[in-house]
């Protein structure tokens, strides 16, 4: 019984960094029951204890997944249960594929500080494939505990979020061996010893590099072009924004509070010439903040083109889109567009990476039969651009909803020359949960992992501004008109995983792997 408590406690740990809960203290310790769980233990039975961990994290910390499918895919909860189900049981494969492995390397590697580093690496290489796999699904990695403390995470910079977490399951491992071989009748042993001072020196190392490089990066912010920015967060309900009879009040919610905000920056603003001096001004509506189809002009689309011109600055807003497939088939995409002060439209970007089950059907008639039980999901077709849009000097790269969990997706747009970038979304599926949380924190990690200003638009939030830093310099709370205002610098340098992404944890991984196994003895 003692090991299916230590994993059913590492896994409720583990749901505890996260939003609504932060705890992110624990992360250095939240995985030290499941290694005494799985340390040492035949490997089949070690996967089996991942997996049951697998099923109580993912499942704990995705529960809002049920209320939502049945609430938007109007079916019964009993319904969306096993959906989640589903889901969950499949992420679970990924800590039962790692305890296993990190069973059998513990019984046959004689070194246990190189047997704690490759299941360490192999734990951040495993996150990076979840975030591949049949479309990818990041959420939930390690190091997105680390969000309320940027300090901590500034090496993101460097090696990315997964290495990362690599790096605090080494942690874990670490205290985990420590008490494991500790004799209290014997005193403080060697090892312990060690163990403790590895952990401080990481710790020390981790916690100095950030402030070094939290302090170059501020000192270096205004050496770059500076613009103003706002996220308006119009805060309307699902279930009425899509109403023919309210698109009229949608455009003029968001009109009222984009010249809010305009004032707000400028107060001299006075909705006719632009203040001499000012910077340029970048306004962020939601994702679909606009229900109707823009590219089809008409009096809302007019309405949207004058409000740039009255407070003189750009918008980029989500709209949905379509155009003429094969067959002349009508294919519809998840749009955000660009006006600029002139009320021209300057560009626009469909997104690339849609939701499966929810924006498309993948794998064609393998899953058509999904329709029957979430009848809600979409028929999207994914873009096939990810360049910036352009408006004066601001070139924003844009990532839709849940493109933004994914590092490599941001990496690309700066790639491809993105100077800030721009996060859209509609959490409001998620109601008063910890998920509109977990889904903003992960935007802090890709302000630092490409060393961008971020200008995050949620419908009902959370709406913010993060510094290249990590640090959430503005933001909004959940369920209420607001608008986040602020100024945003331009900058075009290059970090270190821009460059390589996770080819140095992957490779290291694979090389260490490697290795193991010719190190690793023949059973007795």
């Amino acid at each position: 019984m003692i090991p299916w408590f230590l994993t059913l406690l590492s896994g409720v740990l583990t749901t505890a960094l996260f939003p609504p809960f932060d705890l992110w203290p624990l992360a250095a310790a939240a995985l030290v029951p499941l290694f005494s769980a799985v340390w040492q233990e035949d490997w089949h039975r070690a996967w089996r204890t991942g997996w049951v961990y697998g099923l109580v994290f993912f499942g704990s910390l995705l529960y809002w997944l049920a209320p939502t499918i049945s609430r938007f895919g109007n079916i019964p909860i009993w319904a969306a249960i096993p959906v989640i189900g589903l889901l969950v049981c499949y992420l679970a494969f990924f800590p039962a594929l790692w305890a296993g492995i990190s069973a059998y390397l513990s019984t046959r590697l004689c070194n246990r500080f190189f047997a704690g580093l490759v299941v360490a690496l192999l734990w951040g290489s495993l996150e990076w494939l979840r975030g591949w796999l049949l479309s990818g699904f990041p959420w939930g990695s390690l190091a997105y505990a680390l969000a309320p403390q940027p300090l901590l995470f500034q090496s993101a910079d460097i090696w990315g979020p997964y290495s990362i977490s690599a790096i605090l399951v080494f942690i874990n491992f670490l205290l985990y061996d420590a008490v494991a071989n500790m004799d209290i009748c014997r005193g403080l042993d060697v090892r312990f010893i060690t163990n403790l001072l590895c952990v401080l020196v990481i710790c020390g190392g981790t916690a100095s590099y950030g402030v070094i490089r939290y302090r170059a990066i501020s000192g270096s912010d205004p050496a770059y072009p500076s613009i103003r920015a706002a996220a308006i967060q119009g805060s309307l309900p699902q279930e009425m924004k899509w109403a023919p009879g309210l698109q009229r009040h949608t455009v003029n919610i968001y009109q009222r509070l984009t010249l809010q905000a305009a004032r707000r920056l400028s107060p001299s603003f006075e909705g006719k010439v632009r203040p001499q001096g000012l910077p340029d001004l970048l306004v962020v509506w939601p994702e679909t903040a606009m229900p109707f189809f823009f590219q089809q002009g008409g009096e809302l689309a007019d309405a949207v083109k004058q409000t740039a011109r009255e407070v003189h600055g750009a918008i980029l807003f989500g709209t949905p889109a379509f155009d003429t497939g094969p067959g002349m088939r009508r294919i519809y995409f998840n749009r955000a567009c660009l006006v600029d002060d002139q009320g021209r439209l300057a560009g626009t970007y469909d997104k690339m990476h849609l939701v499966p089950f929810g924006e498309y059907l993948p794998w064609g008639p393998l899953t058509s039969w999904a329709r029957r039980l979430v009848p809600a999901a979409g028929d999207f077709t994914a873009g096939n651009s990810a360049a910036p849009l352009s408006y004066h000097q601001v070139r924003a790269g844009v990532l839709i909803c849940f493109e933004s969990i994914f590092p490599g997706l941001a990496r690309k747009r700066v790639i491809q020359g993105a100077n800030c970038l721009v996060v859209i979304t509609n959490d409001s599926w998620f109601g008063d949960t910890g998920a509109p949380y977990q889904h903003a924190e992960m935007a802090a990690f890709r302000a630092v992992e490409q060393r961008r200003w971020v200008i995050r638009a949620a419908n009902t939030g959370v709406s913010e501004i993060i510094s290249p830093t990590g640090q959430v310099v503005a933001k909004s709370s959940l369920f209420r008109q607001d608008i986040v205002t602020g100024t945003i610098r331009l900058r075009d340098d290059a970090t270190v995983y821009q460059r390589v992404g996770d080819i140095p944890l992957l490779l290291l991984t694979v090389v260490l792997s490697a290795v193991s196994g010719c190190l690793a003895r023949r059973p007795h």
